[in-house]
């Protein structure tokens, strides 16, 4: 409470008199309480967003993993390719099954430019051209 003195009535010690003033207020709650749950829902937000992003990265090192064990099979699988490829593999295989190696060879000299002739006609009587 404010005790206010009247103007006129100074010089008497019982005219004063006590004026009710305005309540005082309480700061409001409800900002705060948004600003807290906004801040919380941030705070849970990131956590899920990093929570996330860790999972994509352990994901990304077991797919780097498998990667480098396929990489190593494929050059596995290439030696293999080459060894079972060899000549020096083959032709004895070759020798077994009666084949040998033609003592003259000719050279075949091909045209490009001419036409080539039609050997056989198609179904349709179309050319294989």
């Amino acid at each position: 409470m404010t005790a206010v003195v009247n103007p006129q009535h100074r010089t008497d010690p019982r005219s004063i008199r006590v004026v009710r003033g305005k309540k005082a207020r309480r700061p409001a709650l409800g900002p705060w309480v948004i600003v807290a749950i906004i801040a919380i829902t941030g705070f849970l937000g990131l956590g899920i967003t990093q929570t996330s992003l860790d999972r994509a990265a352990f994901e990304l090192a077991e797919l780097e993993k498998a990667i480098a064990r396929e990489e190593a099979r494929n050059l596995d699988l290439n030696l293999e390719i080459a060894r079972l490829e060899s000549p020096a593999r083959i032709a004895p295989l070759a020798e077994e099954m009666g084949l040998v190696l033609p003592d003259t060879t000719k050279e075949l000299l091909v045209d490009l430019d001419q036409e080539l002739p039609v050997f056989a006609e198609a179904e349709r009587g179309e050319s294989n051209q």
